[in-house]
């Protein structure tokens, strides 16, 4: 009888605890205006056109922490602070912003391919506030895997029509993907016979430019338009000398995004959507063909601490691309429980990922008075602590060059359930400040064999 009486218990208090939070969230607080403290740098328009508000208003819990996430978003703040203050006026919504460092010198250490075996390391200039309107300028470089520099510039908001603005210029020396996929066949023993080294290394150098338009505080539509010139040695077989010698790609590319996640460092409610369609070289040029790529995303919260994310990423493409832009499961795209497995290249390709976050420690916040250099970067520092359960799987299909018996041969590989490869695992997401998350992640495939991983950022 007590034990029942204890389950009882326990399921009205379920009940009614979220009632109490729907209660909260649907409680109506007038707002007569709005004062912005902190914003040394940032201009008020800025803070100001994030909040779809014209006060007076009347606005909700659920409000107050909307205005809160957008302003997190800019990432132009250590923390955005909220507080109903009263006036003679009546009630002001104060927002109190710590500002982050937004000019810095920073050194560049990464890695690529999501592989500690390819470091690089280098220097950059970055200004993430330039003109306090959060445009963006940023100048670099680096050494070690891939050798690049970079220019780069973007305004993500111009006047009232609410225009998007980009441009960016680069130059680097690529290994090839597709010639590296090759070295796991010649370790087995599996060797091609035409070919004559690896380690084939690609020289690119490229301009771009975007212009968009924000449909409204979520959405946008953008244009891209761009062209690279890639160099690739005559060191291929001869299956692939057609790629070999200088090439002129433009490119042009069209993407639609609808963003509602509450938080990008973190999501735990609200969805994605990016649809992007692009052209790669034209009718009088190499190679040219057509590529979709669909992100879709979604985040359900389960409760005040628990929340499920599912993710759905696929492209595809009019024809096997050149082997500059081949399609892979195993370089940035990767299955954890696979994560060191073999590259796989083909056509198109297909994810799919599905994670439980659980908050552990909800994120709070630190300051270092009297800091002796630079006192921004010791205010308002956050930390907390999360734990995720996940699935990974993905499948590239269609045309591809494959290792068969010493030579490379056209095959077609089908979209298939038994093609998929699959992970799951246990993860501890880490909440700190300037890296957002730093995720420690312990996979196993469909064998049972594990593998440890250690990142930065969310997955998705």
């Amino acid at each position: 009888m007590p034990r029942i009486a204890t389950l009882l218990l326990f399921a009205v208090c379920l009940g009614v605890l979220p009632m109490r939070a729907e209660d909260r969230d649907s409680m109506v607080i007038h707002i007569d205006s709005v004062r912005i403290t902190g914003n040394d740098r940032t201009r008020d328009e800025v803070i100001l056109r994030e909040i779809p508000f014209a006060f007076p208003a009347d606005l909700t819990m659920a409000d107050f922490e909307y205005i809160r996430n957008r302003l997190t978003n800019l990432f132009l703040f250590n923390r955005a602070r909220l507080v109903v203050e009263e006036s003679d006026d009546g009630n002001v919504l104060h927002i109190e912003l710590t500002e982050t460092l937004h000019i810095y010198p920073v050194p560049i250490l990464f890695l690529n391919d999501r592989s500690w075996d390819k470091v690089s390391a280098g220097f950059q200039v970055t200004h993430i506030n330039f003109r306090g309107m959060n445009e963006r300028l940023g100048v670099g470089g680096w050494l070690g895997h891939n050798p690049s520099f970079f220019v780069n510039y973007s305004n993500p908001w111009i006047g009232r029509q609410r225009l998007l603005l980009g441009f960016d210029t680069f130059g680097k020396r690529v290994s090839n993907k597709f010639v590296e996929s090759l070295e796991s066949a010649r370790e087995s023993g599996d060797t091609l016979r035409t070919f004559t080294g690896y380690g084939l290394e690609e020289r690119h150098l490229g301009v771009g430019m975007t212009i968009g338009r924000r449909l409204n505080l979520h959405s946008s539509i953008q244009a891209f338009i761009g062209v690279r010139r890639i160099v690739i040695p005559e060191r291929l077989p001869e299956s692939l000398a057609r790629f070999e010698g200088r090439h002129v790609v433009p490119k042009f590319e069209l993407a639609f995004r609808s963003d509602y996640r509450d938080l990008y460092e973190y999501p735990r409610s609200g969805f994605l959507i990016q649809w992007k369609g692009t052209r790669s070289g034209l009718g009088g040029t190499a190679f040219p063909f057509w590529r979709l790529n669909l992100d879709h995303r979604v985040y359900l919260p389960l409760g005040s601490r628990v929340s499920l994310g599912m993710r759905n990423g696929t492209t595809l493409n009019s024809t096997n691309p050149p082997i500059y832009d081949r399609t892979f499961i195993g370089f940035g795209e990767r299955v954890r429980g696979h994560f060191y497995d073999d590259e796989v290249a083909g056509q198109h390709r297909m994810m799919h990922s599905a994670e439980m976050r659980i908050s552990l420690l909800p994120i709070r916040y630190f300051s270092v008075d009297d800091a002796p250099v630079m006192p921004n970067l010791f205010q308002q520092l956050k930390y907390g602590l999360s734990m995720g359960l996940f699935v990974d799987s993905g499948i590239v299909w269609g045309e591809s060059d494959r290792l068969m018996d010493g030579d490379l041969r056209e095959t077609d590989r089908p979209l298939s359930l038994r093609n998929h490869i699959t992970g799951y695992g246990v993860g501890l997401h880490i909440h700190l400040p300037y890296v957002y998350l730093l995720r420690l992640d312990h996979a196993w495939d469909e064998d049972g064999r594990g593998e440890w991983i250690l990142e930065a950022g969310v997955t998705f």
